[in-house]
């Protein structure tokens, strides 16, 4: 651990207990889930009680770091009990939301518990929950709120088939990304991530030894790359971009979701590299902005001038992949020093923050809230990470 940064570890090792919920029955709004869960929020946040499907790839990183395996453990057999009772991982755990999930990262969950326990009994069990909601839900087809709409590649869909809901399940609630007709794109980073389900069931079967699933994943996630960087992949401009399916054209718009392809290994090594000199263009005094500068009569709270733990963590690791270290050293120390800074501040750590001004994140769709469940995750993941380097 390093000394800069003990105080607020300490701090956030303490916080893990007030943002602990369990609900193992219905009640009200909620679904009740067999096992404890992390939340965003203590009592007093607008998210309390709420288990979030794609914050808790990056809550169980900090948990995992924090050596709380168990409770680790217990939010993904949640997820698989979800899975199994209504066939979908929904975005939180309401029954508002059974028609709606979030970017999905259950097979990251998996096998980062996996590297800790090597239980394979373990792993095999929820990997057939991580194949059930990749071919039901992500490559779905037939349904009325279908995913799999063109060339082999997936888009965000819920049951409400509307724009604006396809955006709350892309997670980035909201952005000028998609320019409001989130339905028509396919997205670099869902892509990507499904890329990352297919890496993975590979890899998984390879430990399990089933040659036949392993070759089968593995020429999946072939195919989903090649269509990927057709559709994609800008040589020009050297970056990753979402691709407009119905005007059979790719959207001009920067943001983070292409570094995803970084992420999840999909980008090869000159495309790393391109990438990694883009970083101009999102990287300010504090940290990554999620976006390109917007012009927007109405602020969108994953938009410019704000930045947000999951995807700091996200792109370090990305540019961690293909060896461009000091980049990576470089974004963490300054994502790191912005909390402290508005911790000693406010006493608090936030959902999100403002990486042009260095202050507590620009207000969208509802108040500033704090707790904060990813981000005191990735905080205490990111020093993990760097301890060797930050004296």
């Amino acid at each position: 651990m390093t000394e800069q940064y003990d105080y607020c570890i300490k701090y956030l090792n303490k916080q893990w207990n007030s943002l602990t919920f369990y609900f193992p029955k219905d009640k009200g709004i909620y679904i009740g889930l067999p096992n404890k869960f992390i939340a965003p929020t203590s009592k007093d946040g607008i998210f309390a009680g709420d288990s979030f499907y794609w914050d808790s790839y990056f809550i169980i990183l900090g948990l995992l770091a924090s050596k709380k395996l168990s409770l680790a453990k217990g939010i993904v057999e949640n997820f698989s009990y979800l899975q199994k009772r209504f066939g979908i991982i929904p975005s939180r755990n309401r029954f508002l939301n059974l028609g709606i999930s979030q970017p999905p990262f259950l097979s990251s969950m998996i096998l980062e518990i996996f590297e800790c326990t090597k239980d394979k009994k373990w792993l095999k069990k929820f990997s057939e929950v991580v194949e059930k909601e990749l071919t039901t839900y992500w490559l779905n087809s037939k349904s009325a709120e279908k995913h799999l709409v063109y060339s082999g590649l997936s888009r965000y869909c819920d049951h409400y088939i509307n724009h604006i809901t396809a955006e709350h399940e892309s997670g980035w609630d909201m952005t000028s990304r998609f320019y409001n007709k989130c339905l028509d794109y396919l997205p670099v980073d869902l892509n990507s991530l499904l890329y990352k389900y297919e890496k993975d069931l590979s890899k998984i079967h390879k430990i399990l030894g089933d040659k036949k699933k392993e070759r089968k994943y593995l020429k999946q996630a072939e195919f989903r790359k090649e269509k990927i960087n057709k559709l994609m992949w800008n040589e020009r401009k050297g970056f990753f971009f979402d691709y407009d399916y119905n005007k059979k054209k790719q959207s001009v718009f920067y943001s983070l979701a292409g570094f995803y392809p970084l992420w999840t290994g999909l980008a090869s090594n000159s495309q790393a590299k391109k990438c990694r000199d883009k970083l101009k263009k999102f990287e300010c005094e504090y940290g990554l902005v999620n976006t390109q500068k917007v012009v927007s009569k109405e602020f969108k709270q994953w938009d410019y001038p704000n930045g947000w733990a999951n995807q700091q963590w996200l792109v370090v690791k990305g540019l961690l992949n293909y060896g461009f270290e000091e980049d990576a050293e470089r974004l963490a120390k300054k994502w790191l020093d912005l909390n402290k800074i508005v911790f000693d501040k406010t006493g608090k750590f936030w959902e999100k923050y403002d990486v042009v001004s260095g202050k507590v994140g620009k207000e969208g769709r509802y108040s500033n809230q704090t707790g904060f469940g990813w981000t005191n995750a990735v905080f205490i993941k990111l020093a993990n990470e760097f301890k060797s380097k930050f004296k």
